[in-house]
């Protein structure tokens, strides 16, 4: 697609408040330079979305908390930014603003884009269908496209008077399957993935625990190795202090990059509940989810949650597929007795795989990160009135 001649490049600023959000972002950006050369990607974002040739404004992937406590540590610099980023708005004008993910970030600045009168879309939005659907209500009233996750949530937008369009999961054109386990000498030798999720708050409640089940692990079954994928450069350092500290270096490997590049080449994953389940239920490994926050946090979740499942290939399926140890469940006599379940028993981790096989179908095709890229270049078509070439065109809700 081009712009007729002479028109100015197309400039779109995407925000997004946290290493998920920064990571689906940067798969945005790298099809949208594809599908429309020449267009201009600014953004608050981190290391992901600089790498994908996002020119990154304020670094923002550390950001990312669950809960009114949790978010204390970082308001100071989130209101800064935001200041900054409202004159930056003003300022430059872009042709569309996409919020991905990092709602505690992005819904703030919803008040600067209504009155700057700059078009803005929400791609890969918080679950509203997990959360309630009050949010739904919120969202719909402000956005000029809604871009959902989730199938289930198309529905609830358009219900609330959201212009919404789902093309599917973008993780479906991320993640490769696994392999069925190979034996070898009788023993399966891949290594397991420790995943204690990717906010700062979660590695300081779930690593030193799952270090210690690793631990626990390697004692029943010496020469077991682990892998840890690291998916920001500032979760680096804390993370290598825990395991120096638990004489763990020569067992667990750090793997710079998002899970979905790991948990492929393992056979169980421990894994924080949250999108990293998805990743490893679409490469078909078996795991153990689990997720620990401050009680006040836990009981204000329980009065807001409308799912009775935490685990998203257990909330998509409907059904207790995959383990999940929440709050005072999640200790290493939990996990340990859990990951041996499944590591002991091939029959129970060869049925997990075929449930967690039943996913993809849910989620829809391939190509939702393309089809969602057109729908941003038409969005400012209709703005710009300049001609775009994609066989599809932008509906309406």
């Amino acid at each position: 697609m081009q712009h007729s001649m002479g028109a100015r490049p197309l400039k779109m600023f995407l925000s997004a408040g946290e290493v998920s959000g920064d990571f689906q972002a940067a798969q945005l950006a790298r099809t949208l330079q594809r599908i429309h050369p020449g267009v201009e990607l600014v953004g608050y974002g981190g290391d992901h979305m600089r790498s994908a040739g996002v020119e990154i404004r304020c670094d923002t992937a550390g950001w990312g908390y669950v809960g009114i406590q949790e978010s204390l540590r970082f308001l100071p610099e989130m209101r800064r930014a935001r200041a900054k980023l409202a004159e930056l708005l003003k300022t430059e004008r872009p042709d569309l603003v996409v919020l991905v993910d990092g709602e505690a970030f992005n819904e703030r600045l919803v008040a600067v884009l209504q009155r700057e009168r700059i078009p803005f879309v929400h791609y890969f939005v918080p679950q509203v269908w997990f959360w309630g659907r009050w949010r739904a209500r919120r969202i719909a009233r402000q956005a000029s496209l809604v871009i959902p996750a989730f199938p289930k949530e198309l529905e609830i937008f358009r219900e609330c008077g959201a212009r919404a369009e789902w093309f599917g999961h973008p993780l479906l054109d991320l993640v490769e399957k696994s392999e069925e386990p190979c034996n070898e000498g009788g023993e399966d030798r891949r290594p397991v993935a420790l995943m204690p999720g990717s906010r700062v708050q979660e590695i300081e409640s779930h690593a030193p625990t799952l270090i210690a089940s690793a631990k626990q692990l390697r004692k029943k079954n010496p020469g077991m190795k682990f892998l840890l994928p690291v998916a920001a450069q500032h979760l680096r350092a804390p993370l290598l202090r825990m395991i120096e500290a638990a004489d763990m270096t020569h067992a667990i490997e750090l793997r710079p990059g998002w899970s979905e590049r790991v948990v492929s080449k393992c056979r169980l994953a421990l894994v924080a509940s949250g999108t990293a389940t998805l990743e490893t239920a679409l490469a078909g490994v078996p795991m153990v989810a689990f997720y620990k926050v401050r009680k006040l946090t836990f009981w204000a979740a329980k009065l807001l949650v409308k799912s009775r499942f935490v685990a998203m290939p257990n909330i998509l399926l409907d059904e207790s597929v995959v383990p999940e140890l929440l709050q005072e469940n999640f200790t290493v006599d939990s996990i340990v007795s859990e990951a041996s379940a499944l590591l002991d028993d091939p029959a129970r981790a060869a049925e997990m795989r075929r449930n967690l096989a039943r996913i993809p179908a849910v989620l829809g095709g391939h190509g939702a990160i393309e089809r969602a890229a057109w729908a941003l270049v038409h969005l400012t078509a209709e703005h710009e009135a300049v001609p775009v070439g994609v066989p599809c065109q932008l509906k309406s809700a």
